[in-house]
């Protein structure tokens, strides 16, 4: 699989983006309730915004309609009115503490990394035996790459929530991050049979805040265990296990990620790949193996719309661009694929070792290091290979 991909689902795991509503909000306050969440989040803000607006009603009351509206908000993508309302809700309810992890998540979400860890720790000072609060630690040394320390983080909520769905998944990351893939498969496993209705009890937001079916992001998870493994059919029947569930976008380019780089299989990655585009796909994966596909079909200019569209999706994303520069050149567009070779070297490390290897293969660069900036004879080089289409 791509780097690009694995680069991005890493993203989406340890950014701490998850608004839960408090305990007390999934009360019963008329229409503004947080089981409302999971089907019509928008719903939320107008009923909620007429109890707050209520003078007459408790102070407890109107605290738990600012963290159901403050939710509605952080589920459709406004985190700052989301950490207002969150805010507000705090100084009336100050001991919630899932109003407190939510806008810790805010925090996070919104770059306030101080704020958003001061607050963890805050409820840990409330309850230390707080599972949520605990995972998020351990997602705090997973995203600076201490996964050991992670792994008893998620061990300790885990003793306490068997069946907490974050510290399962994350456990599962940590261990794949030390290359412990028995132990990955092990949490990985027990997130998946807690069921779809189960797991999406609680919401799943990726790095864009976009929110995402739980159980599907849990079969992705363990696909991608058995596919590090080399158990590519286990990791296929996984995917498989995904569009059965619900046949959209996400699951389709899932698996059509996987067929692109599985031998033989790459007609059907095509099927699914182009059936995702049509149910209006926006991932990176999508277009960029629509992108591989076409090009080692020859069909060129098809291929560049495709890595163009990747680039755009996922900015900066020097391997696509890299790609849309060697079709450039596949087509006689030289000048076009000089200029995106070079926004690709000055863009993604991975981009720019590759393009060094094929400099060197070729004999356009004779130096054993590669360059740390554009000089005159590596420009030189690039544009040697963008006249030469065996500069692989």
């Amino acid at each position: 699989m791509i780097r690009p991909a694995i680069r991005q689902f890493a993203a989406a795991i340890v950014l701490l983006a998850f608004a839960t509503p408090g305990t007390a909000a999934a009360q019963d306050t008329g229409e503004c309730v947080a089981s409302q969440l999971r089907s019509d989040p928008e719903s939320v803000i107008a009923a909620c915004s007429r109890l707050i607006a209520d003078g007459a009603k408790p102070a407890a009351e109107r605290g738990r309609a600012l963290s159901v509206r403050g939710s509605g908000y952080y589920y459709t993508k406004r985190w700052t009115l989301a950490a207002q309302d969150y805010d507000a809700a705090i100084a009336l309810l100050p001991t919630d503490e899932e109003l407190l992890l939510s806008r810790s998540s805010t925090a996070l979400r919104l770059g306030d990394g101080t704020l958003g860890r001061s607050l963890i720790e805050k409820v840990l000072t409330l309850n230390p035996s707080n599972p949520d609060a605990m995972w998020r630690v351990g997602a705090g040394y997973e995203d600076a790459g201490d996964y050991r320390t992670a792994i008893r983080f998620y061990a300790m909520a885990l003793t306490i929530a068997p069946r907490n769905q974050y510290a399962l998944l994350f456990s599962s990351t940590s261990n794949q991050g030390l290359r412990r893939f028995d132990e990955a498969l092990k949490t990985a496993d027990a997130l998946v049979g807690l069921g779809p209705d189960e797991i999406n009890l609680k919401p799943y937001f990726d790095y864009q805040g976009n929110r995402l079916d739980f159980y599907f992001i849990a079969l992705k998870n363990r696909a991608r265990i058995h596919w590090m493994l080399g158990h590519l059919d286990r990791a296929e029947q996984d995917l498989n296990a995904a569009v059965t569930y619900r046949r959209s976008a996400m699951s389709l380019t899932a698996r059509g990620h996987l067929l692109t780089y599985t031998p033989g299989r790459e007609q059907q990655a095509f099927a699914d790949l182009q059936e995702a585009k049509s149910l209006g796909s926006e991932q990176y994966e999508t277009f960029f193996d629509l992108g591989l596909i076409l090009a080692k079909r020859q069909q060129f200019r098809e291929a560049l719309a495709e890595f163009d569209r990747a680039a755009g999706i996922f900015p900066p994303s020097g391997e696509a661009v890299r790609m849309r520069a060697l079709m450039h050149r596949e087509l006689g567009e030289t000048d076009l694929a000089f200029d995106d070779m070079i926004q690709a070297v000055t863009t993604e490390e991975s981009a720019l070792k590759k393009t060094v290897v094929a400099l060197r293969t070729t004999g356009y660069w004779r130096s054993s290091e590669a360059p740390d900036q554009l000089t005159p004879d590596f420009k030189d080089a690039i544009r040697a290979c963008m006249l030469d289409k065996l500069c692989k």
